[in-house]
């Protein structure tokens, strides 16, 4: 069984959940608030987990690495005594059979308890309205993505993300050659629940803005712990950065005078240049996301919010069936046109030159089939988006493949 945890009114002992814009843990039956401070100072919160001394990287081998594949937990709910199962990585639940809210504080203690949260800034109500709004002026979409019902699936999360700091050095056969120092650099510590894509979608979130971490702001909304631990998040981030960290310009042009150009000392080579990290300093940080999921034919569509900053952005929406269903009924419509036409144009012609009968159909065909086919695809097109248009701007769509850039966080 695991340890977990429940927020229970002081004055009626109902379940509270986190209030967004007071800042406050709120009751849901006697609507009294309470700040961080009193919840610190009456509700037991632990506040700080870890030694005085702890490094993340100097601790980065000694401390907990997850689980190589993700396990099933289970534990009881401290209200009504039911049974919970969940994935290992999860730091939140909701029973279901009472509904309460739950905090699995084993996966949030000690030297894996997290150091800064991002609380969210932007609420569920602000999210839905924001979606209806877009949605709501777009035409060319399947009928599912614009049901009242799919907001019902919106999810608060709460992700974890290691913040890397540190600064990278270059020397050329022992000489100094040039340095960056790089602030914060993020990695996605959990790819489990939201991918990397989305995630680089979202981007930035604001970590001067993060307070000292507390279980009581992840009351009501999703969490998980990290799954990539720290050392590999480090390795990960070295990488990059050694890859950004430049040899410096005037020792190339010293030893392109000095040496035949075959020997100068390369990155790609990996003689000569050496380079070093060093001030390294990571944090562990939980950000809010809010996730919308929509399945539609065996596939599923990911509507992403920055829970801090309300950016939005979304997956290539589908296109709406009746689209293909009018699209071939107006291209038989722009090809009949056609044929008439051509008809009337031949027989014009054929009384002037007089075509054999045989010789007049396979000409005809051969006009409105075969030398207008592609006109008559483009003329299809056109009047099919102009009924089935977007109204309005495309969402910021999730970026693929795409990896942070170092040079976006050197100091």
């Amino acid at each position: 069984m695991s340890e977990v945890k429940e927020y229970k009114c002081p004055s009626c002992g109902a379940p509270m959940y986190y209030d967004i814009k007071q800042k406050t843990l709120s009751c849901r039956f006697c609507q009294n608030t309470y700040d961080q401070e009193y919840i610190i100072s009456h509700l037991d919160e632990e506040t700080n987990g870890k030694l005085p001394d702890f490094d993340w990287v100097k601790r980065s081998k000694a401390v907990w690495e997850p689980y190589v594949s993700d396990k099933i937990e289970e534990f009881k709910c401290p209200s009504c005594g039911g049974k919970i199962i969940t994935q290992s990585s999860t730091a939140t639940a909701k029973c279901p059979f009472c509904t309460h809210d739950l905090i699995i504080s084993s996966d949030l203690q000690g030297d894996i308890r997290p150091d800064k949260v991002i609380p969210f800034r932007i609420t569920k109500k602000e999210f839905a309205d924001k979606y209806t709004h877009y949605i709501s002026g777009v035409k060319n979409v399947p009928r599912v993505f614009k049901d009242k019902a799919a907001l019902d699936n919106i999810t608060g999360c709460y992700i974890p993300v290691w913040g890397y700091s540190c600064t990278c050095e270059s020397t050329i056969n022992s000489d100094f050659c040039s340095s960056i120092t790089v602030k914060d650099y993020p990695i996605l510590a959990n790819d489990k629940n939201m991918g990397w894509q989305v995630f680089y979608s979202m981007w930035p979130f604001n970590f001067s803005e993060a307070d000292d971490f507390n279980e009581s702001y992840l009351t009501g909304f999703y969490a998980s712990r990290y799954t990539i631990g720290a050392e590999n998040a480090m390795r990960t981030a070295d990488y990059y950065i050694k890859e950004e960290c430049p040899g410096s310009r005037q020792y190339e042009a010293k030893y392109k005078k000095e040496f035949e150009s075959d020997k100068i000392p390369s990155e790609s080579q990996g003689e000569g240049i050496k380079k070093i990290i060093h001030n390294r300093e990571l944090t562990y940080y939980l950000v809010p996301v809010w996730l919308l999921n929509i399945k539609y034919v065996n596939r599923t569509y990911t509507i992403a919010m920055n829970g801090q900053t309300g950016k939005m952005c979304a997956d290539d929406l589908a296109d709406n069936p009746l689209y293909y269903t009018w699209f071939k009924r107006i291209y038989l419509i722009v090809q009949l046109i056609d044929f008439i036409l051509g008809f009337l144009v031949l027989k014009r012609i054929d009384r002037e030159v007089g075509f054999e009968t045989f010789d007049f159909i396979v000409i005809l065909i051969g006009m409105s089939v075969f030398s207008t086919f592609l006109f008559n695809l483009i003329i299809t097109s056109i009047i099919c988006r102009l009924i089935f248009r977007r109204t309005r701007k495309k969402l910021k769509p999730i970026e693929k493949n795409r990896l942070f850039y170092v040079r976006d966080f050197l100091e």
